[in-house]
């Protein structure tokens, strides 16, 4: 396994940073990789931007909003809050179960002495508190597990600036963001700051892998700036479109929260959008764009979206309960 120092604090760069490693780095081997971001909230890749946050407060506070390339909910990033990332080149044998995937540092945390547990989907607990947020994804690159880990972050800016869906707090027995959600450090004695956190991770895996250690080229670091001017930065890819729609249906499944919303006219679907905070094999626009065009009835709704391969984009999902949920005839 390699390690790559890292002391940037810009996300953008960081997420351009993770991506690069994967996709154009040339490594073939595992990487550990980690960040901390200045003031931030990344967007999971299948979010509307605008129902994830509360515009007025980001602004007036300067908080950078940055989307990723992995599905899962949105998250506030500070400096009190060290990001993970295992990637793993070449991984074509990937899968998505989260039992698995957080296994390593899992075992960091426990060798740390703290009693952590893999809760719901991709949630890290302490004593029923999430302290941990974890999205994967996976292309013909690899495969990339990151998450983050709340050392000491500002939980009055965190349930602030986030907006998640209400039903989804309801859900899990909550009242709000901020009484879902705890920090570590009063629980690690020995660790004083993310960079001591870092480093305590970092010797747990040197010890349990054979770590090596490469930092980034001027040629790298060129590329990555490109990445991140080109995507991260990008409005488009930040806030995307939201395109009118006359049918909304909003549904919680074993695959995440989706929200459906389809600009049905005279009988067909003129455009749709899956927008939520879901984990899917493949890029789901290519399932939007094979709707269009498709007359709104439930043969055509289930033979289309099968063909298209819903299994492979929601394993998880039956398609029949998708179709229900429409409430199409």
């Amino acid at each position: 396994m390699i390690h790559i120092p890292n002391t940037n604090h810009d996300p953008a760069r960081n997420l351009a940073m993770e991506e690069y490693i994967l996709t154009s780095s040339g490594i073939r081997e595992p990487v550990l990789f980690f960040y901390v971001n200045a003031p931030s909230i990344i967007i999971g890749r299948h979010q509307n931007t605008p129902d994830e946050i509360d515009p007025d407060y980001v602004r007036d506070h300067q908080i950078q909003i940055v989307r990723r390339c992995s599905g899962g909910g949105a998250v506030y990033h500070d400096f009190g809050n060290l990001n993970y990332s295992l990637i793993r080149p070449g991984d074509q044998k990937a899968s998505g179960d989260f039992s698995v995937l957080l296994t390593p540092i899992l075992d960091a945390l426990h060798h740390l002495g703290l009693p952590a547990e893999l809760s719901g989907r991709n949630d890290l607990l302490l004593n029923g508190a999430k302290f941990s947020g974890n999205a994967y994804y996976h292309n013909r690159f690899g495969s990339v597990t990151h998450g983050t880990l709340l050392y000491d972050s500002d939980l009055g800016i965190l349930s602030r600036a986030l907006r998640p869906d209400p039903e989804k707090l309801s859900s899990k027995g909550v009242q709000s963001v901020r009484s879902r959600v705890c920090c570590i450090k009063p629980f690690l004695p020995q660790i004083y700051s993310t960079e001591e956190l870092e480093q305590a991770i970092l010797r747990h895996f040197a010890t349990a892998e054979n770590l090596s250690v490469r930092r980034f080229t001027d040629i790298d670091l060129k590329n990555i700036e490109d990445l991140a001017n080109s995507r991260y930065r990008s409005d488009t890819w930040t806030y995307g479109e939201s395109p009118a729609f006359n049918i909304r249906r909003r549904m919680h499944t074993p695959a995440g929260s989706v929200d459906f919303r389809a600009d049905v006219r005279g009988d067909k679907i003129h455009s749709a959008r899956f927008f939520g905070d879901f984990f899917c094999g493949g890029e789901i626009s290519d399932m939007e764009n094979a709707l269009a065009g498709v007359p709104w009835t439930k043969e055509r709704l289930m033979s289309t979206l099968t063909n298209a391969g819903w299994q492979h984009y929601f394993p998880d999902f039956p398609l029949t309960e998708f179709i229900k949920s429409c409430g199409v005839c």
